[in-house]
């Protein structure tokens, strides 16, 4: 009698393990999208609600879970850290923060999907930064990428427009920003307003590659909580200074200030912030944990897909072919050094390389951490 061959009844499971990272990784890339979606509606709800505004809620909220944390896990040099690594702590808070608000900011006067692909470019400047401080390779491929890439941004920025007169900006939406003091939903941009976000979204790239710097330098000496308590509080401390300050030295005005929610609606997305946020963090974190290959890192880039969508299906903009070439310059641009990316092997008298491969999270670049595993994930730069 022929022997019946049947598949594993683990099969499913098995499937899911070995695609359990790039999965986990998507879908963090959902949430972020969906935080910014919110952050967006945020900006357009009610009389809008500036972006130093929400990020303040946000990561005040996030602090306060942090040193609830910290206090019942008994984290050991918490909540600050260790005072040697008080100014890489300063520094990852400062860069990060940027890097939110530069984004946030942008989304004001650009599509999200034009504003989310320019963050693509932080891996590149880390590259660049860690050349020259840490005296890391930087090699050919990661330097065409970044070339590449910038020409992404000229795209995007449409240079066309800014010799274009402005005859053609409706009169009535531009005197509804001026009394709202935000943008609404259908402000079309000026070039100058364009030209200001994307200038805000490569500071918002810069200051993501400078805390993606620090925490490669910080590694294992410090506990992950305790770098995003430290991105928390610093955050919070930024944005109330801003916001107590700008009434009185008249910067930004009216839009800079403290608004209420409007509603439940305001209130809500106010919520999810802080929920998609957690989402965002903790599924990235446990993706790269669960796949550390390129497989898992190429998954990153499917925020634009989302963000893409939410553009078109919520807010009903339709990318030009300028913007559409930028952003394929960009993606391509970055993808590819993943994916062509080869560590050469390490020598053998090269014991911190070699501690690397073994787990030593220290002399790893962009080091983050997952509950008690998180300690040994690596975040790649993007080569």
């Amino acid at each position: 009698m022929a022997q019946s061959h049947r598949l594993p009844r683990d099969l499913p499971s098995r499937s899911f393990g070995y695609e359990k990272g790039a999965i986990l990784v998507a879908a963090s890339q959902l949430f972020g999208a969906l935080m910014n979606l919110s952050a967006r509606l945020l900006e357009l709800d009610g009389e809008g609600m500036h972006p130093v505004q929400a990020l303040l809620i946000r990561q005040s909220l996030t602090s306060i879970l942090c040193l609830l944390y910290m206090w019942w896990m008994k984290t050991p040099d918490g909540p600050f850290g260790h005072k040697s690594l008080k100014w890489l702590l300063l520094l990852r808070g400062f860069g990060g923060f940027f890097g939110i608000y530069g984004m946030w900011y942008s989304m004001m006067y650009l599509p999200l999907a034009d504003a989310t692909v320019i963050t693509f470019l932080a891996p590149g400047i880390a590259g660049f930064i860690c050349y020259f401080v840490l005296k890391e390779p930087f090699t050919r491929i990661e330097q065409l990428a970044s070339l590449v890439a910038l020409a992404g941004v000229v795209l995007i920025a449409q240079p066309t427009t800014f010799f274009a007169t402005s005859n053609g900006v409706d009169p009535t939406t531009a005197e509804a920003a001026e009394n709202s003091g935000l943008p609404g939903l259908d402000h079309e941009a000026t070039p100058r307003e364009r030209l200001l976000a994307i200038g805000m979204a490569l500071v918002g790239a810069l200051g993501a590659a400078t805390a993606f710097t620090t925490l490669r330098v910080i590694g294992k000496r410090a506990s992950p909580i305790i770098s995003v308590n430290m991105f928390g509080l610093i955050c919070t401390g930024i944005c109330s200074v801003i916001l107590l300050s700008a009434p009185y030295l008249n910067i930004d005005q009216p839009a800079l200030r403290w608004v209420w929610p409007h509603a439940f609606k305001g209130w809500a997305l106010l919520l999810s912030l802080g929920v998609l946020g957690f989402g965002l963090q903790y599924l990235l974190t446990a993706g790269l944990a669960a796949d550390k290959s390129n497989r898992a890192n190429a998954m990153v880039y499917t925020h634009m897909l989302f963000a893409a969508s939410f553009d078109r299906w919520i807010f009903h903009h339709e990318m030009d072919l300028m913007s559409f070439g930028g952003c394929a310059l960009i993606l391509c641009s970055a993808i590819g050094v993943v994916l062509m990316r080869k560590p050469p092997p390490p020598k053998v008298d090269d014991v911190e390389r070699q501690g690397n491969i073994v787990g030593n999270g220290e002399m790893s670049p962009m080091l983050v951490g997952v509950g008690g595993n998180g300690d040994d994930l690596i975040l790649d730069r993007l080569r």
